[in-house]
């Protein structure tokens, strides 16, 4: 090329400022080498918001979760000033029940995590806290990826089983507790569960979210002595410590009990009382849970 000037190239690094003014991308974060060597070394936390207004007047969840065992904990909370009493139960429940103290704990740069108030509540029992960068929510990925594992299986299940809106808090718990009892690849094909509590987790329990249950019901609940003995309701989790079953009545009335029949099959609130068969992986039968 004729007439062209002669061209310097640098023979170091220097900055471009309309490059970096005109061209910039966002960079894509490493994977965090920071992981922990045991339980509770290292907590991962989040706050999800919910756009309607759930069955008990909640609007927002909160996650835990543990790096070691990657088991996660959920709370429904009313309000983001209920973050703190939440993190205070969250570790009073690990010292109690697990006789260990959090060691570290990450969340993001939200509000609700920079309060004096909730950095000396971590502060007062020794915790190191780590933060994400402010608007970098990809710092707390692990949470973040938690809280999209949840949410996706929790409206799954509500779409499958006709849910409405307004049971979120319903199917995230039930989604979270299956997730504890579900094989993890980063965990070498073991569950949460048996990585925070040493022995094999116990999922007979476990029956199809959202599905009709026969519920027993005692003599003095019934209208009279002509009355049915059981009543079809809808199954929407387990009670906590897995002794007994949660339950939706027609009336919109949360119901507790421990004797049911399970027609797996069966979506009481789906149109028309929607049956589907549920194929058996294992035998390729359909399956009714008795």
């Amino acid at each position: 090329m004729q007439h062209f000037p002669e061209i310097h190239f640098p023979t170091e690094d220097c900055v471009c400022p309309g490059c970096a003014l005109g061209k910039m991308p966002n960079r894509a974060f490493p994977e965090n080498e920071r992981h922990a060597s045991k339980p509770f070394e290292l907590v991962h936390s989040d706050l999800k918001s919910f756009l309607v207004m759930l069955y008990q007047k909640f609007k927002y969840v909160i996650t835990f979760y543990d790096d070691f065992t990657s088991h996660a904990w959920t709370m429904p909370l009313c309000s983001k000033a209920a973050v703190i009493m939440a993190a205070k139960d969250f570790l009073e429940m690990v010292h109690v029940q697990h006789n260990v103290h959090v060691v570290g704990w990450m969340s993001d740069a939200g509000r609700e995590y920079k309060s004096n108030l909730f950095d000396q509540a971590l502060l007062e029992k020794g915790i190191k806290i780590y933060q994400s960068a402010p608007r970098t929510p990809m710092q707390n990925g692990c949470a973040k990826c938690l809280g999209r594992t949840l949410m996706d299986k929790a409206e799954s299940m509500q779409h499958q089983a006709c849910i409405p809106d307004s049971w979120w808090e319903f199917a995230f718990t039930h989604t979270t507790h299956i997730y504890n009892h579900t094989l993890v690849a980063r965990l070498q094909w073991c569950t949460p569960h048996e990585m925070l509590k040493g022995e094999m987790p116990n999922i007979d329990h476990l029956c199809v979210f959202g599905c009709g249950a026969f519920v027993y019901l005692l003599a003095m609940a019934r209208a009279n002595k002509m009355a049915p003995k059981s009543e079809l309701m809808t199954y929407v989790g387990v009670a906590p410590g897995n002794e007994h079953n949660l339950f939706m009545h027609s009336t919109n009335a949360v119901f507790t009990a421990a004797h049911t029949i399970f027609d797996e099959r069966h979506f009481p609130r789906c149109p028309k009382n929607r049956r589907e068969p549920l194929k058996n992986p294992l035998k390729g039968k359909s399956k009714t849970s008795h």
